[in-house]
């Protein structure tokens, strides 16, 4: 599957370890950075998407914001955890959950960029009395050059993540699966805004403070794998 990601923007604040531990699988732990772990709310535009073997169908742009904390696995594997994914495209929602167990919700999603401002609004749609959350931001860096983060920095332990992980309610087990693209070459803003519920409706407090630190990437082209069970599952047919 391929598609691009574009006008990326990551607030992240900083939490406590103990506030996340219950709330992912146990083959999973929370990954911290100099002994902090982190939340983030993340919304980009999704468009020329592809499907393999269903290239000819189109596909409209969308928009999604989402929850993410950061994980690893028992073998020190590093990705990314989602809470939550509102996602403008009811198809698109309903592969995603099916595929790959994630919990993604169909959002109505205000977007809207020009010159140095950008804003994702959210609402869900499927639960009477939507779920709501809307980021932010307006700087003139957003015209600048970025630049890729160096291994060890904060930076890198927030954006180059290549691996998620999901749990398929009707399997029961656990699943994982990539994403393949150039490295962020994302810059810092100075400002953002977060307004809404994405974080109390996932039994978090929400921020009471600005975000610790918000990037900005204009986006690359994206090539996601497919999860690791249906691997598995050609895997068998083959040998049958």
């Amino acid at each position: 599957m391929t598609q691009k990601w574009e006008n990326l923007l990551f607030l992240h604040w900083p939490v406590s370890k103990e506030s996340l531990e219950s709330t992912i699988p146990k083959s999973l732990e929370i990954d911290l950075f100099e002994g902090e772990a982190w939340l983030s709310v993340v919304g980009f535009r999704l468009s020329e998407l592809q499907i393999k073997p269903f290239v000819q169908i189109p596909w409209r742009d969308f928009s999604e914001l989402n929850l993410r904390t950061y994980v690893r696995d028992h073998a020190g594997r590093r990705g990314v955890w989602f809470f939550s994914l509102d996602s403008s495209d009811l198809l698109a929602v309903v592969g995603a959950r099916l595929l790959y167990g994630l919990n993604y919700r169909y959002a109505s999603i205000d977007y809207n960029q020009k010159n140095d401002f950008i804003e994702y609004a959210s609402e869900t749609k499927l639960k009477r009395g939507g779920i709501k959350g809307s980021i932010s931001s307006s700087s003139p860096a957003m015209q600048m050059e970025g630049e890729m983060a160096k291994a060890g920095t904060l930076n890198y332990f927030l954006l180059e993540r290549y691996r998620f992980w999901s749990k398929q309610t009707y399997r029961g087990k656990l699943s994982s699966a990539q994403v393949r693209h150039r490295p962020y070459d994302a810059v810092c803003l100075d400002q953002a805004d977060y307004q809404g519920e994405l974080f109390s409706c996932q039994g978090f407090e929400e921020p009471n403070q600005d975000p610790h630190l918000i990037h900005y990437c204009k986006g690359f082209q994206v090539e996601a794998s497919a999860p690791y069970w249906a691997f598995g599952i050609a895997g068998q047919a083959n040998h049958k």
